[in-house]
């Protein structure tokens, strides 16, 4: 016998006060008034002709046929409530999750989602964003696209941007720094970096600078926070060359001369060693690698 959406309705609310003994707690766990549940019951018990419940002056109690009714109904909502887990569980299984640097997604990743979308319209691509490379051991995660040197055990990589550093500023502090003032005047200002700041000691001596002068280097290390520093005016900083492109042509930052550090670190492509390349990991990794082939830098 199919079970109308009712007769559903007066079970539900049937298991929940026999199973808590209570209308007050069983209304609370289904937020509904204890007169509700009253009336469910009531009427569960006119539409089978049986007494389900006795009620007493401070209490109730299932009869026989309620208690058997009641264990019925208990495990088969259970195993409703198993099934519905199983399949929410199977569609998480059919999303691709990609661990991805916060600023690279923001600078890189994020502008080119509409052509992502466009080829693959059906595959459910989730973004996480760490600033940690992906930890496929721990983290439940198909791929990643993280900043580091590339040298992790536990990972395939494939390089998707070069990690190369320039000088930028505002292109009023750069005009103020032009050429012909030499190195000695950047050398006074302020000096920004993310990672380490002997980056700006290389960045001297690849410039010509054999100097062994005291620079006031800066530590900010997020890539956003640098970057608004820079855009700012409080200082020179040392950026990712690739994801600067926009702010170059758009005149928020200027890039003082034609000197670049590498900090042994890139972003790649990273996924599980050894584990066989799913269909949606696949599919990913050919479209980033064309969006690299087209446009690498950002």
């Amino acid at each position: 016998m199919a079970l109308s959406t009712m007769l559903v309705n007066q079970l539900r609310a049937f298991e929940a006060v026999g199973r808590h003994g209570s209308f007050k707690r069983a209304a609370d766990e289904l937020h509904v008034t204890q007169s509700a549940l009253s009336h469910h019951v009531r009427h569960l018990e006119q539409h089978l002709g049986i007494a389900l419940l006795r009620r007493l002056h401070r209490r109730i109690e299932l009869t026989d046929d309620g208690r058997r009714l009641c264990t019925e109904c208990s495990a088969g909502f259970e195993s409703l409530e198993r099934a519905v887990r199983q399949l929410l569980i199977s569609d998480a299984q059919d999303a691709l999750t990609v661990s991805i640097a916060p600023y690279f997604s923001a600078k890189w990743l994020t502008p080119r989602l509409g052509r992502w979308w466009a080829r693959h319209p059906n595959i459910d691509l989730q973004l996480r964003h760490a600033y940690q490379p992906a930890d496929f051991l721990h983290d439940d995660v198909d791929a990643g696209i993280n900043w580091g040197h590339g040298r992790w055990e536990d990972a395939e990589v494939r390089k998707v941007l070069t990690g190369e550093f320039v000088a930028v500023c505002t292109p009023a502090l750069a005009r103020e720094l032009a050429p012909r003032k030499g190195l000695a005047a950047l050398a006074r200002q302020r000096l920004l970096c993310e990672f380490d700041k002997r980056h700006w000691e290389e960045w001297f001596r690849r410039a010509g600078d054999t100097s062994s002068r005291r620079l006031d280097v800066v530590l900010i290390d997020d890539s956003h926070a640098l970057r608004r520093a820079a855009v700012d005016g409080h200082g020179v900083a040392l950026f990712f060359r690739g994801l600067l492109q926009d702010d170059l042509h758009s005149g928020q930052l200027a890039q003082l001369l034609d000197v670049t550090v590498d900090p042994g670190a890139a972003y790649y492509f990273v996924r599980p060693k050894g584990k066989p390349v799913n269909a949606k990991v696949a599919a990913f990794q050919r479209w980033l690698m064309d969006e690299v082939r087209r446009a690498p830098f950002a």
